[in-house]
């Protein structure tokens, strides 16, 4: 189901400043022998590997942080898209509210609600297959540790049926429409999980199965 909410967390930026190393070179007064003239050339080295070194630190532990949200976020939907296609089951859903924290929380309980109260659920489109693709690789919103956003693409074709209502007992179909949708969700880690708190709704289009380019 679509999960596109207002924006409901607040960004503040800010950056960290980055000090400048000096490399300090030994005054020589006295006539040095070949080992001391080599030496500046070996004080410089480790220099050198400690930055590289801090960097590609830097980078690995964003690639670790997004792939971490990005799988918490994927078994979100699926937890959630379980429920929807049969939301009496209350294991399902608490399962899928699991996974949610503040206003989506809410807003994934209440439709879930009406879900039960109407007897509908959803079905999977046999034409069009649901999708989620990360647009923007989660990060870190400064000066925040727990708190990130993620650009993310949702094909939501997914088919809301009325079992048994319609002629002779068949199924009806409440609503088929596809709809896609351009957001960035903003998750926050919780004990160890990132649940899905707010989102802000970048674009929405019906009957397109992709974003389109920005």
């Amino acid at each position: 189901m679509a999960l596109v909410m207002s924006l409901l967390a607040a960004c503040s930026s800010g950056g960290d400043a980055s000090p400048e190393t000096t490399a300090t070179t030994p005054t020589v007064t006295t006539e040095a022998d070949p080992t001391t003239t080599v030496a500046p050339t070996t004080t410089e080295a480790p220099t050198t590997t400690t930055t590289t070194t801090t960097i590609d630190s830097t980078t690995d532990a964003a690639r670790v942080l997004a792939a971490e949200v990005e799988a918490d976020f994927l078994e979100t939907i699926r937890l959630t898209d379980e429920a929807f296609r049969d939301p009496a089951n209350d294991e399902k859903v608490a399962a899928a509210l699991a996974g949610y924290t503040a206003a989506n929380r809410d807003f994934i309980q209440e439709r879930l609600e009406t879900f039960r109260s109407m007897n509908w659920v959803s079905t999977p489109n046999p034409s069009v297959a649901a999708n989620v693709i990360i647009e923007e690789p989660a990060r870190l919103i400064p000066p925040s540790s727990d708190v990130v956003k993620m650009q993310v693409c949702e094909i939501d074709s997914s088919v809301v049926m009325e079992p048994g209502a319609g002629p002779n007992g068949t199924d009806a179909i409440v609503d088929a429409e596809l709809y896609t949708y351009r957001s960035v969700f903003f998750l926050r880690l919780v004990d160890g999980r990132w649940l899905a708190e707010g989102s802000d709704e970048l674009g929405s289009w019906t009957g397109v199965q992709t974003c389109p380019d920005e």
